[in-house]
């Protein structure tokens, strides 16, 4: 079952603003949430006392925006506030998220070449269950216009993609959805494993490939009988980032949830993962799960 009480969303008033909250709204129309919007007027510095004035008719005027946003969810039945907030990203959003003991996070997602975005910054950042709405399936949504009808859910048998998993059934369910499970063998395991071998012979190499797959298949299948999923698992191999893009675009998935590593933000940027990696060409939502 999924309990879900508040649904933060993250906006920047910006032309994927009504996209956000479009998802958000669905969300909470599933769950009987309150959606809470936030617009955070990000300052790294305490702006000088001449711009005051400045910044009140700015705050004003997104206060007006936000007030016409919320009367929108409103009229779709949705419980909802807003608040408009003065401050640095991270610390206004852990604020507001201490508050009102949000249970999602729902954000739009962008990314700079030369510098992290503030949706990357908050990805890495905030610990918490969080839907990264992004792709080409979710660029035409509007507000009562969206509908996950098909969830797809890579798993590498983890804790953290076994929460995932948890949580996708749960989703599911609530939304009627088909629920599908994937896992890729990862490709530079074979080859690492492979190099520290002196002349393997074609046929070992066969029979070691065989038996991750045959591996991966008993796992997978023990997944779906615990979490009672009807449909046939998918094992992949290759690198898994591109993998589960694809099978997503090809299945034209309205969703994929994957778990998180848990990474500090800098280690996140040394290290990498295949969640990020997959935030930056799914052509669909992703809900991460910490």
């Amino acid at each position: 079952m999924i309990s879900c009480n508040c649904i933060l969303s993250g906006i920047d008033l910006g032309p994927d603003t009504e996209k956000n909250i479009a998802y958000a709204a669905y969300f909470a129309s599933g769950t009987g949430a309150t959606v809470r919007l936030l617009y955070i007027i990000d300052y790294l510095l305490t702006p000088p006392a001449y711009l005051t004035s400045y910044i009140e008719q700015e705050k004003e005027k997104d206060e007006k925006e936000m007030e016409r946003l919320r009367a929108l969810l409103n009229r779709l039945g949705v419980k909802s506030e807003f608040s408009v907030m003065l401050g640095r990203l991270h610390e206004s959003f852990l604020k507001v998220i201490r508050e009102t003991s949000a249970d999602l996070l729902v954000i739009g997602y962008k990314s700079h070449i030369l510098r992290p975005s503030s949706s990357e910054r908050l990805i890495k950042s905030l610990a918490m269950p969080m839907l990264v709405v992004r792709g080409k399936y979710a660029d035409k949504a509007s507000p009562g216009t969206v509908a996950i009808r098909k969830i797809l859910c890579p798993v590498d048998f983890s804790e953290n993609s076994l929460k995932a998993l948890s949580m996708a059934k749960g989703y599911a369910g609530l939304f009627s959805a088909e629920l599908h499970i994937m896992h890729v063998i990862p490709s530079h395991m074979i080859r690492e494993r492979w190099e520290q071998w002196i002349k393997p012979r074609e046929k070992d190499r066969e029979r070691f490939e065989e038996g991750l797959q045959a591996e991966a298949s008993a796992k997978l299948a023990q997944l779906r009988k615990e979490f009672q999923i009807p449909a046939e698992g998918e094992i992949s191999q290759g690198t898994p980032a591109s993998l589960i893009c694809s099978a997503a675009d090809e299945g034209a998935y309205d969703m994929v949830v994957m778990g998180a590593r848990g990474l500090s933000y800098l280690e996140g940027v040394l290290l990498g993962s295949t969640t990020e990696s997959v935030l930056k060409s799914s052509p669909c939502p992703v809900l991460i799960v910490h």
